[in-house]
């Protein structure tokens, strides 16, 4: 499927067979995008040009659309990032709400906003005008992520319309936060401090609290797959006192870390690497790359396959035979599609200011599941081994279900040939 065409085709333009198909497209300056829908066409993210932090979504045909309800112009505070569900129809933020706190909501392309506070869950009390943050969306766009206050404490919460809010579990006195969300909801990560207030990565499978590198401080998860096996984030290299990209895998009872390290240069102790979003397949990931934490220090996209490891931008553009405008300066690969068809990523242009760009890349011949370039009975074999499994790598129409629907649409591509 797509992942190992895709990976193949970095790697095949790594060494000098460029792809002509690729695209790269940029956003007005001040749009700065955090989410992507399944397969790009949709994406949500702030309005930061003018300081509102205004949540937007986007859409290739109608362009930006302002959603409202920003708070940093009224009460002067914001937080969290904006996301978006597979399809593209429902949007997470946190807004203001209707009495004048921040507080976390999801808007629905047919009804609007709706706050996920007040009412206010059991224990909660505001802190400085807050409720609380939104920080993710499941895909299917009914589980809202983030923390809300508690006792002056960030509690860890998911919240849905059927359940409304729920705490989940966390140490008596620390803080804790939920950055992304599964498909269902089903699994959230994020972190949780440890005595001394060091971030360590967390994941909740349920309310099942996992800490995914207990003997480690300085690191977060930052996104999950839509079936909770896959997560990415930084981890802290003892041995180099830095911070490097990590990828967490369940293997049925525990997830087990790969430490993919930083980019060359990066000035150990200072400098550090993050993935900030993965493909639901978990062969492709993209993040950044810090070289020093000293202010307006020099920071990198980087994007990572498995065949490849971890590639700068520049040299990733390159591979697919894409530019950029003199002057602009690439600072992050922030999210990619859950279908692997699109980044999004943030630099600035040479006016100075922030500004989104798109990279669409070459459609894949989905049937060709193993990635040899051909479709036959290999292909079969494999979908059958990922369908009897409910694997979501073979969910064909999106929908977060392994069906007869995605046998039947494989079934046309197989015969088809793509």
């Amino acid at each position: 499927m797509q992942r190992t065409i895709l990976s193949l085709m970095v790697l095949s333009a790594a060494a000098g067979i460029a792809s002509a198909q690729a695209t790269i497209d940029f956003l007005p300056p001040g749009y700065l995008i955090s989410d992507l829908s399944r397969d790009g066409s949709v994406a949500a993210g702030n309005v930061a040009g003018d300081g509102s932090y205004e949540t937007f979504r986007w859409t290739a045909v109608g362009g930006v659309e302002r959603l409202g309800r920003a708070s940093v112009p009224v009460i002067g505070r914001g937080a969290g990032t904006p996301d978006i569900s597979y399809d593209g129809t429902r949007v997470s933020a946190s807004i203001l709400s209707t009495d004048g706190y921040l507080t976390q909501g999801v808007w629905d392309v047919m009804t609007g906003w709706q706050e996920t506070m007040p009412p206010l869950p059991p224990g909660a009390q505001p802190i400085d005008q807050s409720y609380g943050s939104a920080w993710g969306l499941s895909g299917d766009g009914g589980v809202v992520t983030g923390f809300f206050w508690s006792g002056g404490k960030a509690q860890p919460s998911k919240w849905s319309s059927a359940t409304g809010m729920i705490a989940l579990p966390k140490d008596a006195g620390r803080n804790a936060r939920v950055n992304a969300s599964s498909y269902d909801g089903s699994v959230v990560v994020g972190w949780e401090e440890r005595s001394d207030g060091a971030w360590q990565p967390t994941a909740w499978r349920g309310l099942t609290k996992i800490r995914l590198t207990p003997t480690e401080a300085f690191d977060e998860a930052n996104s999950v797959n839509a079936d909770g096996s896959v997560i990415v984030g930084y981890t802290y290299d003892a041995a180099q006192a830095t911070r490097g990209a990590a990828i967490w895998r369940w293997d049925g009872s525990a997830y087990q870390v790969q430490r993919l390290g930083f980019l060359p240069g990066t000035v150990l102790t200072q400098g550090m690497a993050a993935l900030d979003s993965i493909t639901d397949d978990g062969q492709i990931a993209v993040g950044f790359n810090r070289y020093t934490m000293s202010p307006g220090g020099p920071t990198d996209g980087i994007i990572w396959t498995p065949s490849a490891g971890l590639l700068k931008d520049t040299d990733f553009l390159a591979s697919m035979g894409l530019t950029i405008p003199d002057g602009f300066d690439i600072i992050d690969f922030y999210a990619i599609s859950p279908d692997g068809s699109t980044i999004a990523g943030t630099g600035r242009n040479s006016a100075g200011q922030y500004q989104t760009f798109l990279i669409t890349l070459p459609p894949a011949c989905r049937a060709d599941i193993n990635g040899d370039g051909l479709v036959d009975f290999a292909d079969y074999l494999e979908f059958l081994n990922y369908y009897d499994v409910g694997d979501l790598t073979v969910d064909f129409n999106g929908d977060g279900l392994v069906d007869f629907a995605d046998y039947l649409e494989f079934l046309n591509l197989y015969d088809a040939g793509c």
